[in-house]
This record gives C-alpha cells, sequence and structure tokens, in this order.
C-alpha cells in the first residue's frame, strides 16, 4: 500500500479531477479525511503526569536505585 497525504484542503472539483487521473490509470484510490494529529511539546505531555505520584513514598533516587538494582 503507497499512502498519498494531502497538507492543503482541496475542493470537491480538484478531488474529482485527481480521482479520474487515478482512475485512468487504473489505480484503485480511496478517499478518506483525517485530521491531521496535534504537534504536542515534551513538556505538555509531561505535566498530565503531575501529582500522579503524590500519594506514595518515593523520589527520583529512589526509582532510578530500583531501576538500576541497588540496594541501600
Amino acid at each position: 500500500m503507497t499512502r498519498i497525504t494531502l497538507n492543503n484542503n482541496i475542493n470537491g472539483m480538484q478531488l474529482s479531477i485527481l480521482m479520474e487521473l487515478f482512475n485512468s490509470w487504473n489505480i484503485n484510490a480511496k478517499i478518506t479525511d483525517e485530521k491531521a494529529p496535534e504537534n504536542k511539546s515534551f513538556s505538555q505531555l509531561f505535566s498530565k503526569t503531575r501529582g500522579m505520584w503524590q500519594d506514595y513514598d518515593i523520589d527520583g533516587t529512589k526509582l532510578r536505585n530500583a531501576a538500576w538494582g541497588i540496594n541501600e
């Protein structure tokens, strides 16, 4: 499968002409209208985890030690 993505909105007439061109070359094409994914920065994604560990008695040092298998 080959995917062609059109980044700009095109009108119905342009889309119709494009589909006719594909059909004239015996290319089976399908039209789907997808919303482009949002470009989220790392800080936006990270902020969603704020407070996740607030009820636990653990900090970054303990997590790193557990990950590395260090017993203190």
